[in-house]
């Protein structure tokens, strides 16, 4: 009896902590918190240089790139199976995009940043703290640089845990529960 009600809990926290409902993450230029009334910790910058601007992030932030999608060419990074983005409006000058989940595995977001440029405008990047997203959830962008430049490309930055190591870590914690619950049985 303990031991299927155990198993119970154990199939409702797994479903809690692995499943999600989709919802879509809506960002824009105004969700920028730089003192505009923005919704979202950002910042923004000038530099152009794609390289200059990861150091300065990975750096800052003790975060890395996990997926990123240039206009016009194929995902990257380590979850670049885990996500598409299209980009909207026209394609030489979007000022939309959707990042999409495919499937597992997912990021996950104890730390994370989402970061859409431009570089040929003032600002010519944004950095939003996405750290609420639930790696599942569709990111939809709005309003970058409409009629005056487009998204070049967007990256996700995070500081994650291996989905295996989390894995592991779960599973541990269940059958060291399963011990307690047979040890108070046998006593």
């Amino acid at each position: 009896m303990k031991i299927s009600l155990f198993l119970d809990t154990a199939r409702v926290c797994f479903l809690v902590l692995f499943t999600s409902s989709a919802h879509a993450l809506t960002i824009s230029p105004a969700d920028c918190g730089d003192g505009t009334g923005g919704t979202l910790a950002c910042e923004t910058g000038t530099e152009t240089a794609e390289s200059v601007i990861r150091a300065y992030i990975e750096s800052t932030y003790g975060v890395t790139e996990l997926y990123k999608m240039n206009v016009g060419s194929p995902e990257e990074g380590s979850f670049a199976g885990s996500y598409s983005t299209s980009f909207g409006n026209t394609p030489t000058d979007p000022a939309n995009a959707w990042i999409q989940f495919d499937g597992a595995p997912s990021i996950s977001c104890p730390t994370c940043y989402l970061l859409v440029k431009d570089g040929n405008h003032n600002p010519a990047w944004y950095l939003f703290n996405i750290d609420s997203w639930n790696g599942m959830d569709d990111i939809n962008l709005e309003g970058f640089w409409p009629a005056q430049g487009a998204i070049s490309h967007v990256s996700i930055y995070g500081g994650e845990v291996p989905v295996p190591a989390a894995m592991w870590l779960f599973g541990s914690g269940l059958l060291g529960l399963l011990g307690i619950s047979r040890r108070k049985k046998d006593n």
